[in-house]
């Protein structure tokens, strides 16, 4: 049996189980970050080593383009600083482990900032508790959920590292959700 060096890293099989359970179908999403305005990333190392760097490279510069002359702006929470994260408009360090946490914060923040009703999975979710969890400041959270509100196209991604941990399938299917 032979494994890649990098396959560790970039969570393939983690995320292909998340979207098994998640959608119904056992096989790796491609996410359209060309034609997102905000993107959010927990982990994914997109412009390195996860899943196809060339094509998420292209579609990365595609969104900082932007359309009708507004950029799109990308997050980077991660708990290392990555090639992907310096080129963020924020890099967000947080806690190993986190991200799933942090990732239902934020649909929490929106969904009730966006007047909506609370699916079942957000009913238990705190997102203060989350903030001191992850160590992200509560109010930096709430910041980042009004730009997805002021979004028409925002994206999360799941990946690397963040996926490689022992709650990775959770903190995918958290960003995913």
């Amino acid at each position: 049996v032979r494994y890649g060096a990098l396959g560790m890293f970039e969570a393939r099989a983690t995320l292909s189980k998340a979207a098994e359970e998640m959608f119904g179908r056992a096989a790796l999403p491609f996410f359209d970050m060309a034609n997102a305005d905000v993107v959010l990333s927990f982990g994914a190392n997109f412009l390195e080593t996860w899943l196809s760097p060339v094509a998420y490279t292209r579609g990365f510069s595609k969104m900082r383009k932007g359309t009708d002359g507004k950029r799109g702006y990308f997050v980077q929470f991660a708990s290392r600083m990555s090639q992907t994260g310096a080129v963020a408009d924020e890099w967000i360090p947080l806690r190993p482990g986190t991200e799933g946490l942090v990732a239902l914060a934020l649909g929490r923040l929106v969904t009730e900032a966006a007047g909506g009703a609370l699916p079942k999975y957000l009913s238990s979710v705190d997102a203060a508790d989350a903030a001191e969890k992850s160590g992200v400041e509560i109010k930096k959270l709430e910041a980042i959920a009004a730009r997805i509100l002021q979004s028409r196209a925002p994206l999360a991604l799941a990946g690397g590292a963040a996926l490689g941990q022992s709650n990775g399938l959770q903190i995918a299917k958290s960003v995913l959700a």
